[in-house]
């Protein structure tokens, strides 16, 4: 497909929707978001207003039959991901969903075949990939600054007073294999991914820490095996929020906090020992310099909106669309991603 300007549409006009998804596909060059759907009027009507979008509706078939739309973003919640995406692919749309992509692997294998059978794109949102830290480790990575990658550690929190849809026991997130985890954990592994290569949960152990009775587990450890080396997820709604990246190589390591942009590099060779002192002393003040450098840089990407990745994402993904090349997250990672989330969930009993 040529550059043309594509016609965009989104189903679900929750909270994702109005502060990632909207104002992102607003932002993208060559897209203009025709018309937005969700079953309550009222909220369709009213997010129509406020980001001054010509067409909302209620009925999706509808939408897709008047609008005749080139790509349809899936907002709702993980069980509709599928029936949505299917109805949108076969009246021969592009879908990018919300993720996870599905709410398990039978139903994005189908989700897959049909994006192939109608020859259009199927992508997903692992948004933390494309983040300012997440990019920097990266790049730390590919100059061999850590030599051979050991371990990775991924620490994660959400707790109820950040996210008061923990403490609802009515909120849908709660019906998911897995409970809350079925949609916070699909983070962390597309993150392990990302730096381990495919991975494979070799034990899983949930725990129940806090004090709400609706919730089985509050706080689950998964140890992961990968092609580059090992991991370890702990994701917890009992902290403070979170969302950390530790990650270990032979020559030194990365310490990566997501929420406020800091990384950094700490580490390095000792003669048994000797020199160990000023060597911390040394680490000490280049932390020091590390901390108020990214500071600043993450003011700056606050500033410049640069610093959240699903306005990336998307653009990467529309883009994908213009250009005829492959997404920036393909069907088949959120598909891999959701192998791995069900073999760790079936073993939260």
């Amino acid at each position: 497909m040529s550059k043309e300007t594509l016609k965009a549409g989104v189903v679900g006009c929750g909270f994702i929707a109005q502060n990632a998804h909207i104002p992102s596909i607003l932002k993208c060059r060559n897209v203009r978001l025709a018309a937005i759907c969700d079953r309550n009027e009222d909220l369709a009507r009213s997010v129509a207003r406020k980001f001054r979008i010509a067409k909302y509706y209620t009925d999706f078939k509808e939408m897709l039959d008047v609008e005749k739309l080139d790509v349809v973003n899936v907002c709702t919640s993980i069980d509709t991901h599928a029936s949505l995406a299917i109805q949108a692919m076969e009246a021969g749309c592009h879908v990018f969903t919300e993720k996870p992509l599905a709410l398990n692997t039978k139903d994005a294998d189908e989700m897959i075949q049909v994006s192939k059978k109608n020859n259009v794109k199927l992508g997903t949102n692992h948004h933390l990939l494309f983040i300012p830290p997440v990019q920097k480790i990266k790049r730390i990575l590919d100059k061999g600054i850590i030599g051979d990658l050991v371990r990775v550690e991924i620490k994660q929190s959400f707790p109820p007073q950040d996210f008061p849809i923990i403490a609802d026991p009515n909120h849908w997130w709660h019906k998911l294999p897995g409970g809350v985890f079925g949609d916070a954990l699909p983070h962390p592994i597309y993150l392990a991914r990302e730096f381990l290569g495919e991975i494979e949960p070799v034990a899983v152990y949930p725990k129940k820490m806090g004090n709400l009775d609706h919730m089985r587990f509050d706080e689950v450890q998964i140890i992961l095996e990968g092609e580059k080396g090992v991991g370890t997820i702990i994701s917890s709604c009992n902290w403070p929020s979170l969302m950390m990246i530790d990650i270990f190589g032979t020559k030194k390591n990365i310490h990566a906090n997501l929420h406020n942009s800091v990384v950094i590099t700490y580490g390095g060779k000792t003669d048994m020992g000797k020199g160990i002192a000023s060597l911390y002393a040394t680490e000490n003040l280049q932390r020091s310099f590390r901390i108020l450098a990214d500071t600043f840089a993450g003011g700056v990407n606050f500033i410049q909106g640069k610093h959240r990745g699903i306005p990336t994402g998307i653009r990467k993904f529309m883009e994908s669309i213009q250009n005829g090349t492959e997404p920036p997250v393909t069907a088949e990672d959120g598909r891999e991603v959701l192998r791995v989330l069900e073999k760790i969930t079936s073993q939260m009993v």
